[in-house]
């Protein structure tokens, strides 16, 4: 099987284009199904921009279709890396594996691209960078549709901050500019988020499934990440590392979720299947009668009732860490699609207690001393499940720190390394890790490795310090020389 996916990859021709453009006549009319006080009531419709696309993967990895038939060997688990680098801005490293039986096709979707933002008339033109990964559950067809459509529906709400806002030269209003640029960046960020989730609500409810959604955005010497999901992106710089996102869970998230149903009347979204209390230990029908610890959505403290029948009811949310579920069914609570996800055997639709809006937090790439070792890893949580954050700087610093082989090399390395740390190895049908010892003695254990599909991109910081100082050389020079043909024609106006 490797043999053969090798030779495929030797006659790998890709003719695709990632932005696939929208038309008109693509436009599908849906009715929003009613999920009672979440739309106020109503029903509502909703022009629904997009058509249904065939499998693929990420276009920058130029896999033909029997390569991508090959790549989905859930035996095997072949780690994939991109033929040529230089298809993803400034060469950074990407690799991929598929689960280990978990779905038919590799889920997780991935998305790089660069442009620039057309200010000012026309006149000004400011350089952007993005990156992408969804991760898809119960389909692909949701997270397929978000690698192509949401870096254009984000360009869309950034091309329409007025360009003044990016380049205030008062030096006296710097401060409350940067604000300002910060804050339309971050509600454009969010606008896209929401309309990409309404995009897909077709798609969702007829099989597409769902997704979680990150999103870093190189623009104007800051960088945006942008998260709705387990979805992760974490900065190593250094010897530091710290997460750029929050991970969406019920665990997690569960004041957000149990709040939706304060002033629902008579919770008319749990439709009587569900409680809104939550216990500090789930209570049992032997119970009945006695005095158990709760608290109700609003509440942040915990006190004591006495336990009735209607409290034995399946908890909005349950369960700790990965298991956690909302209403027992899905361990996300943000991202795109899922509209149609009906907790089971009860017809009470999921979609009110989920959430596209991402979190977002800003970097400075200025702030730091940056090096070319220096990168953002962004990752689905078929990494982080079993790759703490430590051990994800760990592998990068070890493979970037040699200068040979090329960086570019290195780059595609540190993703591959990162994603073989995840995988681990088949060993008695089973995927396991490296090898743990037993309180340091002879003894180890090996741990078990993911088996869920796994996506990283390694994002080097220093090529973009460089880019974003020539650029603002380049604009300075500009506004003198604008300014010198002004002050030319006043002078000879005179």
């Amino acid at each position: 099987m490797l043999s053969r996916f090798k030779s495929a990859l030797m006659n790998a021709v890709s003719s695709n284009n990632d932005l696939t453009l929208l038309h008109n006549n693509d436009c599908n009319i849906g009715i929003v199904p009613d999920y009672g006080n979440a739309n106020n009531g109503a029903t509502t419709t909703s022009c629904v921009l997009l058509e249904a696309k065939p499998y693929s993967r990420p276009i920058f990895l130029g896999l033909t279709n029997e390569e991508t038939q090959v790549s989905a060997d859930h035996q095997v688990r072949p780690i994939i890396v991109p033929r040529d680098s230089s298809r993803i801005p400034w060469c950074a490293g990407y690799a991929e594996c598929i689960n280990a039986g978990k779905s038919m096709w590799n889920e997780d979707q991935a998305a790089a691209t660069r442009g620039d933002l057309i200010l000012d008339g026309g006149h000004i033109s400011l350089p952007y960078i993005m990156f992408s990964m969804f991760d898809g559950h119960a389909g692909y067809q949701v997270a397929v549709s978000s690698r192509l459509h949401l870096h254009r529906i984000i360009l869309e709400k950034l091309q329409a901050i007025p360009g003044k806002i990016f380049f205030n030269t008062d030096n006296q209003q710097e401060d409350v500019s940067t604000i300002r640029e910060r804050e339309l960046v971050i509600g454009a960020i969010e606008l896209a988020y929401r309309q990409m989730d309404e995009m897909v609500d077709i798609q969702a409810r007829n099989g597409g499934g769902g997704c979680t959604a990150i999103t870093v955005l190189f623009l104007n010497g800051l960088i945006y990440a942008a998260g709705a999901g387990d979805s992760r992106a974490v900065i190593i710089y250094g010897n530091k590392q710290r997460a750029l996102t929050s991970d969406h869970t019920p665990d997690t998230e569960t004041n957000r979720v149990r709040g939706l149903v304060l002033g629902l009347k008579g919770s008319e979204l749990l439709k009587g299947h569900f409680t809104p209390l939550e216990f500090a230990e789930r209570p049992q029908s032997s119970d009945v009668g006695t005095m158990v610890l709760y608290r109700e959505p609003y509440m942040t403290g915990w006190a004591y009732k006495k336990l009735v029948g209607s409290d034995l009811k399946m908890p909005l949310v349950s369960g700790h860490g990965k298991r956690s579920r909302v209403m027992g069914t899905i361990g996300v609570t943000r991202g795109f699609g899922d509209h149609g996800l009906q907790a089971a055997n009860t017809g009470v639709y999921i979609k009110p207690f989920l959430s596209s809006q991402p979190e977002i937090q800003i970097f400075k790439v200025d702030d730091d001393d940056l090096t070319e070792r220096d990168c953002i890893i962004i990752a689905t949580d078929g990494l982080w499940d079993v790759v703490t954050i430590e051990e994800s700087g760990n592998i990068l610093r070890k493979v970037m720190a040699p200068d040979t082989p090329s960086w570019e090399y290195r780059l595609v390395m540190a993703a591959q390394e990162l994603v073989q740390a995840a995988r681990g190895r088949l060993i008695d049908r089973i995927w396991r890790g490296k090898p743990i010892k037993v309180n340091n003695g002879p003894e180890e254990y090996l741990p078990m490795a993911s088996v869920d599909d796994i996506s990283v991109f390694v994002i080097p910081l220093h090529p973009y310090i460089g880019e974003h100082k020539q650029w603002k050389k380049s604009i300075q020079q500009s506004t003198r020389e604008h300014l010198n043909d002004y002050s030319i024609k006043s002078t000879n106006s005179i």
